[in-house]
């Protein structure tokens, strides 16, 4: 007779840190890829956060992986680390990148609403 006990299911819970915008922002990303050198890349997010944002990138990156984004519209730079990896239908990768601090003053635009980053 089979054991009628089974595994538990896991349910992966998102527990957000600070609210994600659906917001296209122009970004310039830096950094190396693996075995291709190092590269430049401008791209816009899908969503952004106080701690970081979810891009699609075209350049090879790695979980835990350093790179550096630029926002265009202000010359601020902002180092990251990639903590999420995420096939696209496109020749592109969706990559989580998050902040060491929470840092809503990178995405500063008139476009944000002002409930998006409360102090």
């Amino acid at each position: 007779m089979a054991s009628a006990a089974k595994a538990p299911i896991l349910e992966h819970i998102e527990r957000r840190r600070s609210e994600r915008l659906p917001l296209r922002v122009t970004v310039v990303v830096c950094g190396r890829s693996p075995g291709q050198g190092s590269f430049k890349e401008e791209t816009l997010t899908l969503s952004i956060n106080a701690h970081g944002a979810l891009l699609a990138l075209s350049a090879s990156v790695g979980i835990g992986q350093k790179v550096l984004l630029m926002n265009p519209q202000t010359w601020d730079e902002i180092e990251a680390r990639v903590s999420r990896l995420a096939a696209l239908q496109d020749q592109r990768t969706q990559v989580a990148v998050e902040f060491a601090q929470p840092a809503p003053q990178f995405w500063a635009s008139g476009a944000l609403p002002k409930r998006a980053f409360p102090h």
